[in-house]
């Protein structure tokens, strides 16, 4: 709790490999040219008008990852998962403990593939959360088309997608839908509800997104006032402990991506 650093020694560290990895797999030129910090504002997410949310903010981010047409994702809503209570007086009701969607890739017999980008039709009135969501499953398809094989252990992969996401931009929007707390009433039972999307804990999505922001050199002040006020805190603890790593800021900056020339092809 006293600690000065937000994460461990490790969690940078594997952060810092995690960042050389895509940097080598998904960029063309040093310093995240290509990528954005995207904020929940107007700017990035117009209102969606007459088309469904969900289709709307999917359509949004699917270009931010810089997908085109030859991507052929198929968007489907089901049921969350149910939620859950402890008896007595000491009730709480637990709803997508996880990423609240899924990815599936299905090989078709004309030799091709199908995409299947499954969410939470619960979302359908929390579009940040939608966003979130989108971009972890979305990292999913991205990681379906590196250049080299990802050798992350089993255990660490919902935990590195989480890290892809914040890699794409969208570090605010993991950090907040993180975690959500919210009282609730019925006839039955009252008591607190908890939700909550993606697989890092906040620390290490703030800190992420504190290293996303510092190899493109944006100031800490842009995504604070988008963040919840607890989570501020974290940034700037980030912001302090990154500040001690310029060596290794510096040497993911300028890091010339290994497979840039395939991807230009």
């Amino acid at each position: 709790m006293f600690s000065r650093r937000l994460v461990d020694k490790d969690v940078a560290a594997w952060q810092l490999d995690g960042f050389a990895w895509l940097i080598d797999n998904f960029e063309i030129e040093p310093g995240l040219s290509e990528t954005e910090l995207w904020l929940p504002t107007p700017e990035y997410y117009p209102d969606a008008g007459d088309t469904p949310l969900a289709e709307h903010l999917f359509a949004i981010v699917r270009r931010q990852c810089r997908f085109d047409d030859r991507d052929n994702f198929e968007l489907k809503a089901e049921a969350g998962r149910p939620d859950s209570s402890l008896g007595g007086l000491a009730m709480i009701k637990t709803r997508g403990q996880t990423a609240c969607g899924t990815y599936q890739i299905i090989p078709t017999k004309h030799g091709g593939t199908r995409e299947i980008i499954r969410y939470d039709e619960g979302l359908t009135d929390k579009p940040a959360q939608l966003v979130a969501t989108f971009a972890h499953e979305l990292g999913h398809a991205l990681h379906n088309r590196a250049q080299e094989e990802l050798e992350e252990p089993p255990e660490l992969y919902e935990l590195f997608t989480d890290l892809t996401a914040v890699f794409m931009g969208y570090g605010v929007f993991l950090a907040n839908g993180r975690f959500e707390f919210s009282q609730f009433s019925n006839a039955d039972m009252q008591g607190w509800q908890a939700k909550g999307a993606g697989y890092l804990p906040e620390a290490d999505l703030v800190f992420a997104t504190a290293l996303f922001m510092s190899i493109k050199n944006i100031p800490e002040a842009v995504a604070a006032p988008h963040l919840k006020s607890h989570l501020r805190k974290m940034l700037s603890k980030a912001f302090r402990q990154i500040g001690k790593m310029e060596t290794d800021v510096k040497a993911l900056r300028e890091r010339i991506p290994v497979h840039r020339d395939k991807r230009r092809a």
